[in-house]
């Protein structure tokens, strides 16, 4: 994303500390098993139970609505692309874990999609993420499924913080959301009681511009090998960032994300830098509180590959989007170990993914796939 719209989503999610004269960091990245990056939370176990019960009747709904079962969140797919992930040679120590460790190359798949758990209409601002798939990884994985299939999932949206914050925050504004699914404005009553209403409602605050010049960050923090980052795509082409100027508006076709990367990637391809940022200082940078974005001057992200997605590909095609949405499941808990999800909010995703994607499988007679080949992705 360039620097202009990186600007804009700051200035919204009004998180970031002033980042004037501010210096990098020069304390050294922290080990991941050090006590002050995963603190207990209480009570985790009942609300993660719940949770799971929640979002399960959210599933229900779009169901009853749509008489297809389809992902907890994230429910729209706009696009799905095929290319690869280049691993940079010499990386420093710090930077060269799990699956960065030596030198190579990648195949990876990815589904751009809105991030909203119904059917949203593009010309609605709001988050808008990417789940990125990567082939032929060797390792210690934490799931047989990764194990199996030899696959490392990586996640990302289009703005540094997750409003969602923790594991109790998530818990009452997924009860607040599944109250009020077919009903916006109770919806936004209910949160206007909230003494976080403004960092609960940003996200519809988002530029609502063309997808392929967003930054996509991980919003929530992971082991990276023997230290804690938060990792991060960066458009690395000037025609990506350039399209941040392409906006959409009351006027727009409700599907135009889709249309958008149709005609983008039938003539270009997209480029994305993989970057990392390190944990250095914990009391600046919270692991557990996903809504406190971590400073990019006091703690810079490096870079420690390239992804590519080739032109002349049709990233709506019927048949790859159908096996995607309906055959397809992406988990980070099924990764290596290296890469390990950190914090409440990602612990809850290790069992809430699994029964999102069983729901699926079950109510639409599709079995969900072990994918392991990019060539069984249509």
């Amino acid at each position: 994303m360039s620097s202009t719209v990186n600007n804009v989503v700051n200035a919204v999610y009004e998180q970031l500390p002033s980042l004037s004269g501010e210096k990098p960091s020069e304390a050294d990245p922290v080990p991941w098993t050090d006590p002050a990056v995963e603190p207990s939370v209480e009570g985790e176990p009942a609300m993660v139970k719940e949770l799971m019960e929640v979002v399960h009747k959210m599933q229900e709904k779009n169901f009853g609505a749509h008489r297809h079962a389809m992902r907890a969140t994230h429910v729209k797919t706009q696009g799905i692309v095929k290319g690869s992930l280049t691993v940079y040679d010499n990386l420093p120590a710090n930077l060269a874990q799990g699956l960065f460790k030596a030198p190579g190359q990648y195949e990876v798949a990815a589904r751009y999609a809105n991030e909203p758990s119904f059917l949203q209409d593009d010309r609605t601002p709001g988050p808008r993420g990417m789940g990125l798939k990567v082939f032929g990884v060797q390792g210690k994985f934490m799931d047989q499924s990764g194990e199996r299939t030899k696959t490392q999932d990586f996640t990302f949206n289009n703005a540094p913080m997750l409003e969602l914050t923790d594991l109790p925050t998530t818990l009452e504004i997924f009860k607040i959301r599944t109250r009020n699914f077919d009903d916006h404005d109770n919806l936004n009553k209910e949160l206007k009681k909230r003494s976080d209403y403004k960092k609960q409602t940003a996200p519809a605050t988002l530029p609502n511009v063309h997808p392929i010049s967003f930054t996509m960050y991980s919003q929530s923090a992971y082991r990276w090998g023997g230290y804690v980052a938060k990792y991060a795509l960066f458009p690395s082409k000037e025609i990506q960032e350039s399209l941040h100027n392409e906006q959409i508006t009351k006027d727009s076709d409700p599907q135009i994300i889709s249309l958008w990367l149709q005609e983008y990637f039938s003539k270009n391809s997209a480029e994305y830098d993989f970057r990392v940022q390190h944990l250095r200082e914990p009391a600046k940078q919270s692991v557990e509180d996903c809504s406190a974005p971590w400073s990019e001057e006091a703690f810079p992200f490096q870079t420690v590959g390239k992804v590519v997605f080739p032109a002349g590909q049709d990233p709506f095609n019927a048949e790859r989007r159908a096996f995607w949405d309906d055959k397809m499941k992406l988990n980070v808990w099924y990764g290596l170990e290296e890469h390990r999800p950190l914090g409440s909010v990602n612990r809850l995703r290790k069992e809430l993914y699994k029964m999102s994607s069983g729901y699926r499988s079950e109510m639409n007679a599709a079995p969900i796939k072990e994918v392991s080949s990019i060539d069984e992705i249509p």
